[in-house]
């Protein structure tokens, strides 16, 4: 999935860094083999949803059949989501509630001295021989009201992805 270049009042904006790509994961057990995930973002991370009263047609991005409205702070921030994605691969996930009330894993980022959750979802990759896991980059957006990262409950990245998808034996 790739989404190109948006043109917005003359300006370009290139959407590559948001392209697929692969991380590692180191296991906790030194004996155990390494998760290979596949990291895709959805067009939540450099979009909005779609308000008549708000938006016009320039900012109007239609991505399977969703209109939304690119947002060039998302934008933005979404320039940095493959870096976020890569420091925290040795670190913790936290677990927050999106606005329907689903738990939710997140990366906590900061950008712009704003709370920046990097939201996800994991699961095994079953069609991609190279490839354990696809982790699916739900949405990232600055997010004033999101708890201290101390006050949300934390897992360890590489544990959480060992369970949910545990490499292939080979």
């Amino acid at each position: 999935m790739t989404f190109g270049t948006f043109s917005l009042n003359g300006h370009e904006y290139p959407l590559g860094h948001l392209d697929p790509f692969e991380v590692t994961v180191a296991a906790k057990d030194p004996l155990a083999s390494p998760a290979v995930l596949r990291v895709i973002c959805s067009h939540h991370v450099f979009s909005v949803k779609w308000d008549d009263n708000e938006h016009t047609a320039d900012h109007e991005f239609t991505y399977n059949k969703e209109r939304r409205a690119f947002c060039p702070v998302r934008y933005g921030c979404s320039i940095e989501i493959e870096d976020i994605v890569k420091y925290h691969i040795n670190g913790k996930a936290y677990v927050s509630k999106d606005g329907k009330g689903i738990s939710r894993h997140l990366f906590y980022a900061v950008a712009d001295s704003i709370p920046y959750p990097v939201v996800f979802d994991l699961a095994k990759a079953k069609h991609i021989p190279e490839v354990d896991g696809i982790m699916r980059i739900i949405s990232a957006y600055q997010k004033p009201l999101l708890p201290a990262r101390n006050k949300l409950q934390s897992i360890n990245f590489a544990r959480l992805v060992h369970q949910k998808c545990p490499p292939k034996t080979k």
